[in-house]
């Protein structure tokens, strides 16, 4: 597990996820720019989903390397 991956990735991921809720209109005050703007759930998508893989390529375990 690569630390320097995961841990970023979890926060990109978290505010992704809160990017798109805003979005939505789920969170946030009513006079943000982002509360019910079809872009910020599109861009918190996006963010989200790049977190993930962010994630999961610094959970991914490689091969060990055999010689011979």
């Amino acid at each position: 597990m690569r630390l320097y991956l995961v841990i970023p990735g979890i926060l990109l991921a978290l505010a992704g996820f809160v990017f798109t809720l805003q979005g939505l209109g789920i969170v946030g005050p009513r006079s943000s720019f982002m509360f019910q703007s079809t872009s910020w759930i599109y861009d918190g998508l996006a963010v989200f989903f790049l977190g993930l893989l962010v994630t999961i390529g610094g959970l991914w375990k490689s091969r060990p390397k055999t010689s011979g």
